[in-house]
């Protein structure tokens, strides 16, 4: 029985810590790491894209499905049609920022997916604004 009690516990308090990891909005994650060069309202007009070679993208203008635009931004598999990126490699960045934490793989997947969330709504919020009379 306190065999039992005790994997519960544990369990609770690794869902808590990957968890909490995780709860970073998109919104958050994206004014962290996506701003500096995409700008605050995604168009592709931050401060640090001035100085890339290729304009960052107008995330306002993507239509690639949740599942492509989670692999743009996870980064470790080049997408062909894509080329060669400038774009860091977040999939490895949010995984190394998580160096001790275990379950750091499906946290940083998780960053990911918020972060790809949240830029969907950024172009979903652009063509609501282009609907209005």
């Amino acid at each position: 029985m306190n065999r039992l009690v005790m994997l519960l516990v544990m369990t609770a308090l690794v869902a808590a810590s990957v968890s909490a990891a995780a709860d970073e909005s998109g919104e958050v994650l994206y004014r962290r790491f996506c701003a500096s060069c995409h700008g605050l309202e995604g168009r592709g007009d931050g401060p640090a894209g001035a100085a890339l070679c290729k304009p960052p993208a107008d995330l306002t203008r993507l239509q690639s499905s949740p599942i492509e635009l989670m692999r743009q931004i996870d980064g470790r598999r080049l997408i062909r049609a894509h080329g060669t990126s400038q774009m860091p490699i977040w999939g490895e960045v949010f995984e190394q920022s998580l160096f001790n934490e275990p379950y750091r793989r499906r946290t940083a997947l998780l960053q990911v997916q918020a972060l790809a969330d949240y830029v969907s709504k950024l172009h979903a919020k652009k063509e609501r604004k282009e609907k209005r009379p």
